[in-house]
């Protein structure tokens, strides 16, 4: 049976070896989008042609960001973004060496990137993308990348899924780490690439999310509050929440490495 390498996931430095395989073979420094459509044309699967750059482990962070981000850049914030963790390792154990931390950021933790685990070639991409709530039910982290995944349909939809407790209990934080973006306003005025995958997402929260769309809403109330505060207040706000549990996935991910 073929290996569902949706589910699959990458190392920091997987990811950047992936990446400079896709730039020597003349993809370019571009856009997310541009290099589906790229890869889409050529037959290309990183996940199915680099698979040896990658994991068959499921991932510890899901990774969501607007298509025009480029996919080098990405990258790039995605070792920052571990640096990040490993800093909030550091404040739960203060023994952990310096060494240890750099190969914890390096090769220790598992990432999900859509560029290369979703199968740009497939006749439906709706059908490709069934597998996000299992994936963000399951990672321990979630960052959202970017100045505009508030207005973007499967942005919204994946950081719905990652904190679908907030739902229905609004006692609850989001666990989300939202860069400083522009604010959701509502579901009417975002953008999909291809108008059938808005149809298809709203389809999906009116049937299987909990709370249906007003659950929905709940939870995109808060990311649009999280990211007004970065905007506003001049520093990037996380809930004090998210902040403890990215310690606690830290240390998880620290420990399986021993």
């Amino acid at each position: 049976m073929e290996a569902d390498r949706r589910m699959w996931s990458v190392t920091a430095r997987g990811l950047s070896d992936c990446v400079g395989e896709l730039l020597k073979a003349g993809y370019g420094s571009t856009s997310v989008r541009e290099l589906q459509l790229k890869l889409k044309k050529h037959g290309v699967y990183p996940a199915k042609d680099l698979w040896d750059l990658c994991s068959a482990e499921l991932p510890d962070i899901f990774f969501t960001y607007d298509s025009s981000q480029n996919y080098v850049d990405i990258q790039q914030i995605v070792w920052q973004t571990l640096d990040f963790a490993a800093a909030a390792l550091r404040k739960r154990r203060a023994d952990v060496a310096d060494e240890d931390l750099e190969l914890l950021i390096s090769d220790g933790v598992r990432i999900w990137v859509d560029f290369l685990f979703i199968d740009q070639g497939s006749r439906d991409i709706p059908e490709e993308l069934k597998v996000l709530p299992q994936l963000l039910r399951n990672v321990d982290a979630h960052f959202v990348l970017g100045s505009t995944p508030l207005e973007r349909a499967w942005c919204c939809y994946e950081i719905a899924l990652f904190n679908q407790k907030c739902a229905t209990d609004e006692r609850l934080n989001l666990n989300s780490f939202i860069a400083p973006t522009k604010p959701y306003y509502n579901w009417d005025l975002v953008l999909s690439t291809e108008a059938e995958d808005k149809i298809y997402i709203e389809q999906q929260i009116r049937n299987t999310f909990p709370g249906g769309f007003e659950g929905f809403q709940n939870v995109m109330s808060q990311a649009s509050s999280v990211a007004l505060l970065s905007k506003t207040e001049g520093n990037v706000y996380y809930s004090p929440d998210s902040i403890e549990n990215l310690g606690i996935a830290a240390e998880k991910w620290f420990d399986r490495m021993q």
